[in-house]
């Protein structure tokens, strides 16, 4: 075979992968779908399935539930939440914050201290260590942090290809990342909101906390200190909230 047949034959091997990928990529977004319909007290009335095939999101705002998503070597498996467990999000691009919004009320704080995630974990695949060009992208994904310590984070990737930043793909991409984040910060409006009307009940109804209950509390936020879950800086800002 000579030098153009070689070049020719690599050709049709890069295209063929190329298109097995896609079909691999299509059949497992169909699988998600196809179990997502039979979950039960749940009615999606808006999903995502990630760029990848390998995570997805939906939201019944009817029913205030999220199901989070995900396609492994067992198959698809659906873990439904309520809004209540969501506790933060996050866009990255090539493994950096763009933007973030998390629960702001003093149980969603305390949640998020007690996962001590705090931003940490960059999104695998990011960069390299090699100074990138402003101008190409790789990776856009989202992070989403949920009330679950076996399983705190779920990432939805938007895009896995470079592209520079003024194309379609890339605009695209982050055109869905930052509406599903919007999605998920309004989910924490509104836990954040039915937090502070339950505080300000309990305050104008339960002014008097017992000594026993504040120091239950103390003693769990100093255990988890103590245990290296928070740091001092968390653990004297969490005992402000409780003393105020």
């Amino acid at each position: 075979m000579d030098f153009w047949g070689w070049v020719l034959l690599i050709v049709v091997i890069g295209v063929v992968g190329g298109i097995a990928q896609i079909v691999a990529v299509s059949n497992k977004k169909k699988a998600m779908e196809e179990k997502l319909k039979y979950l039960p007290d749940f009615s999606p009335t808006q999903r995502i399935m990630g760029n990848n095939g390998d995570t997805g999101l939906a939201i019944d705002e009817e029913r205030k539930k999220v199901v989070l998503i995900k396609n492994g070597p067992a198959g698809v498996d659906l873990k439904p939440i309520t809004y209540r467990d969501v506790l933060s999000s996050e866009i990255f691009v090539d493994g950096e914050t763009i933007t973030k919004t998390a629960r702001g009320s003093q149980l969603g704080g305390a949640l998020i201290g007690g996962l001590a995630l705090g931003g940490v974990g960059a999104i695998i695949g990011g960069l390299s260590g090699k100074t990138r060009s402003s101008e190409k992208v790789k990776r856009v994904d989202l992070r989403i942090t949920v009330n679950d310590t076996n399983s705190p984070l779920h990432d939805i990737n938007f895009m896995d290809i470079e592209g520079k930043k003024d194309g379609v793909i890339y605009k695209s991409a982050m055109d869905q990342a930052r509406h599903w984040h919007g999605l998920i910060a309004v989910l924490i409006k509104i836990a954040d909101n039915e937090d502070a009307r339950k505080e300000g009940e309990s305050s104008s109804g339960e002014k008097d906390v017992s000594t026993a209950s504040l120091a239950d509390e103390l003693s769990k936020l100093s255990d988890l200190r103590d245990k290296g879950v928070l740091s001092e800086e968390e653990f004297s800002i969490q005992k402000q909230k409780l003393l105020s």
